[in-house]
Parts: structure tokens; C-alpha cells; sequence
């Protein structure tokens, strides 16, 4: 258990008035504990740390979990209530975002006259500035999936299937040390370049297409997240002009994101280079993303955005353009947000990378 984490937690009860939380947010789990697993909820009271989960993982929790009272869950007893009355818990706040109405709903049954609140994205919030333990590893991670892409660059060719790219990059960040890959790696070709969460399928890769490859790799539970485009020989003037301006972009959004500028408006900065170009109405998603435990974490770098940026954030910056039936281009890079500016975290090149 990081006590000074679990600190920020009780901070939490207190100024929400509440006498406890549950969590269910995995996510938030690891980061308060270290539990890693399918299944697990948290309980933090102003007393003492739970953690209830399964016959699965008991032994497991309680070999990782340091600090936290680790208790099976059993079909045939109300252990929630037992909390609720040892604890004298009357609210209990719940991590909403992670909480289905049916687990809601049974616990609504399963405890009289405690009032179930629900919590935003608080417990987010404070995974949103990075310690610098988590930065090292977050680096870690950035550089076992830049070994990879680079490996697996000079096997991209004309004739190789998306997948089989894609089945590529996945299986060299296994082999350099990535527990796994941090989401499914995206190769899209061609016309297919024009969807931005493509799925790999069996299309074979040409000559003249525009290729997106969007990968990461998590390590030790900390995700990597980077997009290249890339050349198949020579391209139409049309895709070279919007990799031109995306790339441009992006530039102008590593240039201005520092500690203290709003988010929304570096949205804004970036969203309206690229509108200004002409097209704006084909840079339909944001600007980036936090990045840690999640792929995609706080703070969402988007039109509707709240706050700074804090000195500590490790973000992403990924402008693209999508031309429907054409192609698309998108260009992505992690930074660490300091007072000084951002700190690039990713090291290749997002200028023209082609295959010849």
C-alpha cells in the first residue's frame, strides 16, 4: 500500500463528508496497492484499508498487497455489511465510472441505512500527476515499444498484411520485456488510414498508401502510447500535404504545452492550426491524452476540457486528418509537462518515415 496515495484518499472522505469508499476501478486499485487481477474492490475507511476479492486471488493478494486487510468474498456471507457496522460507515462514496447499476444495486441490497454516493473521477485525479518512480517506468516502456517498432520497421513492405504487421509489433514487445501490449495495435493502409481506431485485417499493404501504425507497450502496469505514419514509396501530393500540416501540428502542440496553460485552450491552439489549413472538419477527435495505469487517462486534452496542465502530467499530443475513402495521417508523441515546457518522451522520427 503507498500510504501517501491512500493520505490523498482520506483527504477525499474528508472533504466530501464521507465515512468511506469503495472502489471498483481497477485501475485505481493498482495504483493504491499494487493488486493486479480481474476482480477486487477496495474499501478505504478512516481506519483501516480493505481489500475483498476472491478465492482466485486471495493467496496472490496477499503476497503483493502490504499493509491492506485482504478478506475472500463468500456467496454465503454479507461482508459488506459486516464493514459497514465494524466501521460505523453511514456514506460511502463509489468510484461511479466503474461501477455497474447491477454491483450498485446489490449493494443497495445487501446494506440497510447507508447511503451510496457516487464519485466522479476523483480517485483519476490524483493518479494524474506522475511521481518520479512512475516516470521511470512509463520511460521503460516507451523504450521497449520504440525497440520494437524500429525492429519491425524494415519488415514493412508492399505485399505484408496489416495483422501481420500488427502480430509483429505485439510479439517483439513481448520479447523485448513488455508485460503486454497497452491496447490493441492499430495498422491501417490505404483508404483504411481514414479510420482512426482501425482494426488490422488481411488487406495487404501497396505501393503510394499512407500507413498508420498506432502502438504501446505496458510494463510493470505503465502504458507507452505512439502513432507514426508511414510511406509506402511515393504518395499522392493530397497525403503529403495533410501529413505536412499534421506534422506541423503537432509540432506547434509540443511547442506550447507547459505547466499552467488550459487545456481546452491548447485544444484550441492545435485543433484551429489545422482548421486554419482547411481541414478542420477531418480532426474529429482530441488533441491527446494523459497517459499512465490507462492508455487513456486524465486529463483528456479535448474541446469540453477543464484546468491546467501540472508540471508532472505525461501526456500525448496526436493531431490527424482523415480523408473518408482516401486516407488519413496521424501523428503522435508522449511529453512530460514541466514549467519549462513539454519533455519529449518518445524518440522516433515523425517526419516522413518511407519505405522505398
Amino acid at each position: 500500500m503507498r500510504q501517501d496515495r491512500i493520505d490523498k484518499v482520506f483527504n477525499l472522505l474528508v472533504d466530501q463528508g464521507l465515512d468511506a469508499c469503495m472502489l471498483k476501478g481497477m485501475d485505481n486499485i493498482f495504483y493504491l496497492t499494487g493488486f493486479t487481477g480481474s476482480e477486487g474492490t477496495l474499501i478505504v475507511t478512516k481506519g483501516d484499508v480493505l481489500l475483498l476479492t476472491d478465492f482466485r486471488y486471495i493467496t496472490y493478494a496477499k503476497e503483493v498487497v502490504k499493509d491492506v486487510k485482504v478478506l475472500e468474498l463468500s456467496r454465503n456471507k454479507n461482508l459488506l455489511e459486516e464493514i459497514c457496522k465494524k466501521y460505523s460507515i453511514k456514506k460511502m462514496g463509489f468510484d461511479s465510472p466503474h461501477t455497474t447499476y447491477f454491483i450498485y444495486s446489490r449493494w443497495r441490497n445487501a446494506v440497510q441505512n447507508v447511503d451510496f454516493i457516487p464519485m466522479d473521477s476523483e480517485i483519476e485525479g490524483i493518479r494524474k500527476c506522475k511521481e518520479p518512480g512512475e516516470i521511470d517506468t512509463i520511460m521503460k516502456a516507451v523504450s521497449i515499444s520504440t525497440g520494437a517498432f524500429v525492429d519491425v520497421f524494415e519488415k514493412i513492405r508492399p505485399g505484408k498484411t496489416e495483422k501481420e504487421i500488427a502480430n509483429e509489433i505485439d510479439y517483439t514487445m513481448r520479447k523485448l520485456g513488455a508485460d503486454c501490449p497497452s491496447f490493441d495495435t492499430i495498422v491501417a493502409s490505404g483508404a483504411r488510414s481514414a479510420l482512426p481506431h482501425a482494426v488490422p485485417t488481411d488487406k495487404e499493404i501497396k505501393e503510394g498508401e499512407m500507413v498508420i501504425i498506432d502502438f504501446g507497450a505496458r510494463v510493470d502496469g505503465y502504458c507507452s502510447d505512439e502513432t507514426c505514419t508511414v510511406s509506402i514509396g511515393e504518395t499522392n501530393e493530397k497525403l503529403k500535404e495533410i501529413f505536412t500540416i499534421v506534422d506541423d501540428a503537432r509540432k506547434l502542440g509540443l511547442e506550447k504545452a507547459r505547466a499552467g496553460i488550459s487545456i481546452k485552450d491548447l485544444d484550441i491552439i492545435v485543433r484551429g492550426f489545422v482548421d486554419d489549413a482547411g481541414y478542420g472538419e477531418y480532426f474529429r477527435h482530441g488533441v491527446g491524452h494523459g497517459i499512465g495505469i490507462a492508455v487513456h487517462e486524465s486529463p483528456a486534452i479535448n474541446t469540453t476540457a477543464e484546468g491546467v496542465l501540472e508540471e508532472n502530467m505525461v501526456i500525448t499530443i496526436e493531431p490527424g486528418i482523415y480523408l473518408p475513402h482516401v486516407g488519413g495521417v496521424r501523428l503522435e508523441d508522449m511529453a512530460l509537462i514541466t514549467d519549462n515546457g513539454a519533455k519529449v518522451l518518445t524518440g522516433i522520427r515523425k517526419d516522413m518515415l518511407k519505405i522505398n
